[in-house]
Order: C-alpha cells, then sequence, then structure tokens
C-alpha cells in the first residue's frame, strides 16, 4: 500500500475505533437500571446529558488527534499505537464494569489505569504532534475526574 493510500486507511482506523468506542460505550451501558438509580451519588456529578455531550466532542477530539498522529507515525515512538488502542480498550470497558458487572471497585480502578494510560498517550503525543497532545488534554482531564467521580460513588455505596 502506497503513502496516500495508508494514510487514508490509517486515519479510518483511528476514527472508525474511536466510533466502535462510542457506540460500544452507548450500548453496554445500563445507567436506568433500578440498580444505578438507587446509587448514593455526588451532587456535583454531572447530569446525563452533560456527560454525554461532553463524550461527544471528546470522541471527536480523540478521532481527530489519532489521525494526527497517524499521519506523523514516521516520527512516532513505537509507544504510540499501543497507547492509543489501549485507552480505547480501556475506554470501552469502563461502562459495562461499572454499569452491567455493577462493580464499582473494578470500575474505578479500571478508571484510574485509563487515566495513566492517557497521560502516557498525551506524553507521547507531545513528542510528535502538539496539535495532537492538545487535542487530548481534554480527554485526559475528563478520565481524571471521571477517576474520582467513581471512586466518589464506590465510596458512598460501600
Amino acid at each position: 500500500m502506497r503513502g496516500r493510500a495508508r494514510d487514508i486507511v490509517g486515519i479510518a482506523g483511528a476514527v472508525g475505533l474511536t466510533g466502535a468506542v462510542a457506540v460500544a460505550g452507548g450500548v453496554a451501558g445500563d445507567f436506568r437500571s433500578a440498580w444505578y438509580a438507587e446509587l448514593r451519588k455526588p451532587a456535583w456529578q454531572p447530569s446525563g446529558a452533560t456527560i454525554g455531550a461532553v463524550w461527544s466532542v471528546l470522541y471527536a477530539t480523540i478521532a481527530a488527534a489519532g489521525s494526527l498522529l497517524w499521519l506523523e507515525r514516521r516520527r512516532a515512538s513505537r509507544a504510540l499505537l499501543p497507547l492509543f488502542v489501549a485507552q480505547s480498550l480501556l475506554n470501552a470497558a469502563w461502562t459495562p464494569l461499572f454499569t452491567r458487572a455493577k462493580r464499582t471497585d473494578l470500575a474505578t480502578a479500571e478508571c484510574a489505569l485509563l487515566t495513566a494510560v492517557n497521560a502516557g498517550l498525551v506524553a507521547q503525543a507531545w513528542k510528535v504532534r502538539r496539535p495532537a497532545a492538545l487535542l487530548l488534554l481534554p480527554y485526559l482531564g475528563w478520565s481524571m475526574f471521571a477517576t474520582f467521580l467513581s471512586w466518589t460513588i464506590h465510596r458512598l455505596n460501600r
């Protein structure tokens, strides 16, 4: 495959993987269950509509950052692609862990791992293409917030 075709395939892969994670999160979630409704949650937890809007923006920025990084793959470290894939898998895993398995403890630990992977992804992206790293910063911030929120919900419901 030649350069331009490889670029298109890689961009489609970054966008497709990110889109698949978004769909998986929507399908895997059970935020309307009695169990979820009865959980004690902090007053500062955003509404479902706000969380959905934030994720819509984040998925667009993740896909854009992945695309920019793919175009710079020759300058990237070997860690960049595995980090991007790992954040996708971890992102997709949180919702079923939390809402289906009802494991707020594991979901919190998993979200902390996602945050660590995102920090590594931003650090590696910074070396390759700073606009891509900047696009990933809100995702890193949100994963930090989500870890704290998950931990708070876990603590409130022990």
